[in-house]
């Protein structure tokens, strides 16, 4: 199975948030200014709460209510009695702890909200733009590396900004704590910084590249996981027949354990620092205690442990937050840094428009000429100096060994390849020129149908919506591929669920129904890739019949192993070594080329 170890860092932190954000259509200054806001709103009010922890002291400990902000209260208030100020100040105290903690979870709720969002649009965005990448680039790629950059890396991605909107709530709110202590005290406060901000950078510093490399196993084995689970459901029929079963699932197996195994040491790497803080926070306040109480009285001593109690309640938890989200951070780069190569690459590809560029429909001969062709990674040609007319309203049969060159010609016809060099028009305009225009013309019955698991009137209608079907189109369709005794045995008719990839009907329904696909979209070409081949003589009788229906009503290109397929046809191609052989009627054909006679001996068509 691939692997991703010693993923490359693509650029800073900041800039593939940005990027990130813009994929999932935010825009990142209006985000960063809510979160900013929001996150100061909470820090004020924490500072606040820090901060009333002063006066609330000094009345424990006894110091004059007639001054400073006790004075104040009392004024207030209306008492400079202590009995009465304490509760009244611890009242306040808990009022204002309640209402922060609020505003704190209605934040999180929020922010959580907007980042699972986002994970969920950058998903549906890398699969908007892998689908409409180029087909070439399509074929080159591996689906289980598709599914895990789709999936598994996209929620790294997120795992990542929400990590770092954490971080920096984390950090307002102990820059706020930290300012309400040096107010107090500043050489202790000093004194303190310096300690703990050298814990948690020496800890970070030593797991930083335990941190990637959990990151680059979690990734690795989420490849390796979609490796296995793809072939061994996908291919359900060969791994039951070949007992093979097993192999599939013990390395699934394998993957999984790798990847529990990568979060157990996440999760233990990202809660030792906590640990350590908290003997950080012991060695703190015994020196805090000794020193206060060396350079000050008892009172003010109290009163500035009591506030360092209170920060302590909330700045610990806090630096353990910021602590475990430097370790998310760190192992959820390998994502993101995934997701922006992948969108690199992506960009630099081009991507397919769906929206026809103009109005005017494709009509009239299709024309190739002086076509050849070879793929990027090579310099062989797959097809040399291919010229020929498929003619309107006319049937036209390829054939040819394995190897000659058919299913690359029909791909170079449907417009899914570019040619090297020559060009493919129809009606004198290029197919080219507007692939979504050619696209909306043409009905493809390919050899291996593919089916979803819905009902037979959405595999017909593949892709439209159910309530815009057209049932009375429809029944048409179903009438001319004679699936009209299918559809009367079904349960529910045209609303029966055919199974995934259709396990409820035979090779011979599948094929009709794909053929009911091709005709529901109003093809004026029709194309028929192997259609036919891998059906009994009975059965590909009986849609050769269906097809002679359309003969003269809309262009049909045949592609065909089977001779007996292309019997028919109003014109015939040859090809051989990727060059046409030969062209014309079966007969003539048969006569001109000693390879093609010997193929209709073999097959007894003579």
């Amino acid at each position: 199975m691939g692997s991703v170890r010693r993923v490359r860092t693509s650029g800073s932190l900041a800039s593939q948030l940005r990027m990130l954000l813009r994929l999932a259509g935010a825009r990142p200054g209006r985000w960063i200014f809510g979160v900013t806001l929001a996150s100061l709103v909470l820090a004020i009010l924490d500072m606040i709460g820090v901060a009333a922890m002063v006066p609330l002291t000094q009345l424990i400990t006894g110091t004059a209510t007639d001054t400073g902000v006790l004075g104040y209260i009392g004024r207030i208030t209306g008492t400079t009695d202590p009995s009465a100020l304490i509760p009244l100040v611890a009242a306040g105290i808990a009022v204002l702890f309640v209402v922060k903690s609020i505003a704190a979870i209605l934040f999180r709720w929020w922010m959580l909200g907007r980042t699972n969002r986002v994970s969920a649009l950058v998903s549906t965005e890398m699969m908007r733009r892998y689908m409409l990448a180029p087909y070439q680039a399509h074929r080159s790629r591996r689906l289980s590396e598709v599914y895990r950059n789709v999936n598994d890396s996209t929620t790294q991605a997120a795992s990542v900004l929400l990590a770092t909107l954490s971080i920096f709530t984390g950090g307002m709110l102990l820059a706020a704590i930290v300012l309400v202590l040096a107010l107090a005290a500043p050489l202790v406060t000093l004194l303190t910084v310096i300690l703990f901000a050298g814990f948690v950078l020496g800890l970070q510093r030593g797991l930083r590249n335990i941190q990637s490399r959990i990151g680059e196993e979690t990734a690795d084995a989420s490849l390796e996981a979609w490796g296995f689970l793809m072939p061994g459901l996908d291919g359900f029929r060969e791994a039951r027949l070949s007992s093979s079963a097993r192999a599939f699932i013990d390395g699934f197996k394998t993957a999984k354990l790798r990847a529990a195994h990568a979060s157990r040491q996440l999760a233990l790497v990202s809660e030792a620092p906590r640990y350590a803080l908290e003997i950080g926070f012991i060695i703190a306040i015994a020196g805090v205690s000794l020193l206060l109480f060396t350079i000050g009285t008892p009172g003010e001593a109290l009163t500035v442990l009591g506030l360092f109690a209170a920060a302590s309640l909330r700045g610990l938890p806090t630096l353990n937050t910021v602590s475990s989200n430097l370790a998310i951070i760190r192992t959820g780069r390998v994502g993101m840094n995934i997701v922006v190569r992948a969108v690199d690459e992506l960009e630099s590809g081009g991507q397919h428009d769906e929206k026809a560029r103009t109005h005017v429909h494709y009509e009239g001969d299709i024309v190739i000429e002086d076509v050849t062709f070879h793929y990027p990674d090579s310099t062989q040609l797959v097809l040399d100096a291919i010229s020929l007319t498929i003619a309107k309203n006319r049937t036209t049969a390829i054939v040819g060994s394995s190897g000659a060159g058919k299913s690359t010609l029909l791909d170079l016809v449907l417009g899914l390849l570019k040619p090297t060099s020559g060009s493919i028009t129809c009606g004198g305009r290029l197919i080219l020129e507007d692939p979504a225009n050619w696209y909306s013309g043409l009905g493809v019955v390919p050899q291996d149908v593919f089916l979803i698991n819905d009902t037979l009137a959405s595999n017909i209608a593949f892709g439209v919506p159910a309530d815009r079907i057209d049932r009375e189109h429809l029944s048409e369709i179903i009438a001319q591929v004679r699936l009209v005794g299918l559809v009367a045995e079904l349960p529910e008719g045209l609303d029966t669920v055919v199974g995934e990839r259709g396990v409820r009907l035979s090779g011979g329904q599948r094929q009709r129904l794909g053929l009911a696909r091709a005709l529901y979209r109003r093809p004026s070409v029709l194309v028929l890739d192997e259609a036919t081949s891998a059906l009994d003589n009975a059965t590909e009788h009986e849609i050769t019949e269906t097809l002679s229906q359309f003969g003269g009503s809309m262009t049909i290109v045949i592609v065909a192993h089977r001779l007996s397929t292309v019997r028919e046809a109003d014109t015939l191609v040859f090809l051989k070594e990727g060059r046409v052989a030969a062209e014309g009627t079966f007969a003539q054909v048969q006569a001109a080329d000693k390879e093609f006679a010997r193929l209709v001996e073999l097959g007894d068509l003579s």
